[in-house]
């Protein structure tokens, strides 16, 4: 009983080591794993496993697993044109919220003979973008997982927020316009997607904070709520 109990134990730790790899799933379900090894959020490259390294554009990803979080290829109307990036799953439910940018990912390194989009400012506009998903499927770990306010001076994170059926991806502008600008649009986005809960609509109405940690919490609550 021991012995089938010690291999049972071997054969757990195992299952939940290659599981807990890093992999990329692309638009025709091909899953690619190995390390990845950094994102612009734009592209995303690994080192695949008995392959040579690869780096796989946005467009061609519905997405991948990474340091126990979770990304998703989404499509932004930008102008006149129609891109794909990556955002970080936040949270995930009757509202799902997301994150591009940031300062803790390790910048992709651009290789000889492969063509690829260096790293990228990341701009603190609200407007010009729309919302249209790619790729429903995984979803590993990565909801419960936020990172804290970043410093002064670090890279922007943008923030997303989406409720489907109530209209296109939003972005909720976290740092933007005046302070009291910021919080009167903050507030506006969630009452909109989350006033249907009367006890959280009135949290929304009485914050006087609303940045980035608040606006985690109270979809997670609002997740929650409606399981």
């Amino acid at each position: 009983m021991k012995i089938f109990s010690f291999f049972s134990a071997i054969f757990f730790i195992s299952f939940f080591s290659v599981n807990a790899q890093d992999f990329i799933v692309k638009n025709n379900d091909d899953v690619i794993r190995g390390t990845i090894k950094g994102t612009d959020y734009f592209s995303v490259y690994i080192s695949a496993n008995d392959e040579a390294d690869v780096i796989l554009l946005a467009k061609d990803v519905k997405n991948f697993f990474w340091n126990g979080n979770s990304y998703i290829s989404k499509g932004f109307a930008n102008k006149k044109n129609f891109e794909y990036r990556f955002v970080k799953v936040i949270e995930t439910g009757t509202v799902n919220l997301y994150s591009f940018g940031g300062g803790t990912l390790v910048p992709v390194k651009k290789e000889k003979n492969v063509r690829f989009r260096p790293s990228v400012g990341i701009g603190t506009g609200t407007g010009g973008f729309g919302g249209m998903g790619m790729g429903g499927g995984i979803s590993i770990g990565g909801g419960r997982n936020s990172a804290p306010e970043p410093p002064i001076g670090a890279p922007v994170v943008r923030y997303f927020i989406e409720k489907p059926g109530t209209g296109p991806l939003q972005e909720i502008p976290i740092k933007a316009i005046t302070e009291e600008e910021r919080k009167a649009e903050v507030r506006n986005i969630l009452l909109q997607k989350l006033g249907d809960q009367p006890a959280l609509k009135g949290k929304i109405e009485a914050n006087t904070a609303l940045n980035s940690k608040d606006v985690v919490e109270f979809v997670r609550e609002y997740n929650e709520v409606k399981k």
